[in-house]
């Protein structure tokens, strides 16, 4: 259907006044008189607040937000020289493939390289086999995908999810959030690296990304998605925000010890080891105390144990050795926010936290108040149907809810999907309970000077050690210019 190699000047993506909107929304349309052009071997960042629209984009572009969701979807779209409802699926699959927020989605079979060999011979029959290997070797990713996907971490399987979309060598690759659980190192530069190859592929690729400040100078053109419609970003914007990123400050040694004699001790692990079975050690020794009121910053690459470490806290796993003592309430919130959000709607989300209290309609409507702060109006909302983003932020507010005065939250990854103006609207937010104790696991370093009473870890090769080498989070006039509302 397309020759990635065909010299032309048509775009290969065209977007003509498009409209959309959910018919489960009240009428509202997410998308408004929506215009895109990109040409075939550009690579397009698309930034917005949570909830703007920009997976509705996407969907929009591929069909699904009218084959799925039962959107109402107005206006032309074109995708590989041709209209979009002229193409079947396969046709489809074969100009335009996305690698989803949530990579669990991309994966039917419990071992990845059985999915993603079942994929390839819809594709390629007999060859399957060796076009698995290859994209597999690409991204180095031979020793994770034999691995139950239970037992791998997000970084790890965004990483063989953009494998698997890999596989039927589309023309054009659109990433929504690609940089979510990634990690500074080998995550970051894995995806810096792929831009890079599938540029000199003259691939055609669109990245909707909340982190993107260090993806600045691989894009060519960059477009804010605000009230429903794309306004072009300028180079000279663009320009400014390179110039902000990348200053480090050195070495920063966290305060390991015990705060003082006035210390409240909610929480102590002593000597804790685990691991998976007969694997390798995935813990080795941890020892942490924790105080009441104490932000814990736990960094560390992809599956380096971090949200192992939190779930032992919490109790979902037994140490193998070692022992851990908690003296408190503890709430503990996943890096998938749909583990934690079970109800219908986000006023019975509160309900079901507050149930167990004795001051429980004091809880209820000060939690109500609390969310609808944050932007949270509509509380017979599905929390489902909420953005990533805006989805982990509700289930770190109502973490904050369940505990009340004191506590303790274990928050992972709790701003994936967020802005950087989300992100510090949040932390604000949480610095304000100076009594509920916080552990919090990071994959970027971003996001670590805002917390700057913070005791900081790093967990590597199964240790926590308390040393780490910090970036600055530049919150620069240019950065609000962009991402603002």
């Amino acid at each position: 259907m397309y020759n990635a190699g065909i010299d032309t000047k048509e775009p290969i993506i065209w977007v003509k006044d498009l409209w959309l909107r959910y018919r489960s929304s009240q009428n509202n349309w997410i998308l408004r008189s929506l215009n895109l052009v990109v040409q075939n071997g550009e690579v397009v960042l698309i930034v917005g607040a949570s909830g703007s629209g920009k997976t509705s984009l996407v969907r929009a572009l591929t069909g699904v937000a009218q084959a799925l969701f039962n959107a109402e979807v107005r206006g032309e779209i074109k995708i590989c020289f041709r209209n979009l409802s002229e193409l079947n699926a396969y046709e489809i699959q074969r100009c335009i493939q996305v690698v989803n927020q949530d990579p669990y989605t991309h994966f039917l079979d419990p071992i990845p390289l059985d999915d993603m060999l079942s994929y390839a011979e819809k594709f390629y029959g007999n060859d399957a086999d060796e076009v698995v290997k290859k994209v597999v070797k690409i991204l180095g990713i031979e020793n994770i995908v034999s691995k139950p996907t239970v037992a791998l971490s997000g970084g790890q399987l965004r990483k063989v999810a953009i494998a698997k979309v890999l596989i039927p060598n589309p023309a054009v690759l659109v990433f929504d959030e690609p940089l979510m659980w990634l990690d500074d190192a080998t995550g970051l530069e894995m995806f810096r690296a792929m831009l890079k190859t599938l540029k000199g592929m003259k691939k055609t690729v669109i990245i909707v990304e909340h982190r993107f400040l260090r993806l600045l100078d691989l894009v060519d053109s960059v477009y804010k998605l605000s009230q429903g419609s794309l306004v072009n970003v300028s180079k000279n914007l663009t320009a400014r925000l390179m110039q902000s990123d990348g200053n480090h400050n050195g070495e920063k040694k966290s305060d390991s010890k015990a705060s003082n004699e006035l210390c409240k001790e909610v929480l102590r692990l002593s000597d804790v080891w685990f691991k998976y079975g007969d694997s390798d050690w995935v813990l080795k020794g941890v020892n942490l105390r924790v105080c009441q009121g104490d932000t814990i910053i736990v960094y560390g690459s992809n599956g380096a144990g971090k949200s192992t470490l939190l779930k032992i806290i919490a109790g979902v796993l037994k140490p193998t050795k070692g022992y851990v003592e908690k003296s408190s309430r503890f709430v503990y919130v996943p890096q998938v926010p749909y583990l934690f959000l079970t109800e219908e709607s986000i006023e019975k989300e509160v309900k079901e936290l507050c149930s167990i209290k004795k001051t429980k309609e004091l809880c209820f409507s000060k939690g109500i108040e609390f969310l609808k702060k944050f932007g949270y109006d509509d509380l017979d909302k599905l929390p489902l149907h909420l953005s990533w983003g805006q989805m982990t932020r509700l289930a770190t507010l109502l973490s904050i809810i369940a505990i009340g005065n004191s506590g303790v939250a274990l928050l992972d990854e709790p701003f994936t999907g967020s802005t950087y103006i989300e992100a510090v609207a949040l932390v604000e937010t949480l610095n304000r309970f100076t009594d509920v104790a916080k552990v919090i696991a990071l994959s970027s370093k971003d996001y670590i000077p805002l917390f700057p009473n913070a005791k900081i870890y790093v967990l590597s090769s199964g240790m926590l050690k308390t040393f780490i080498h910090e970036k600055h989070f530049e919150f620069s006039r240019a950065l609000y210019e962009l991402i603002s509302p």
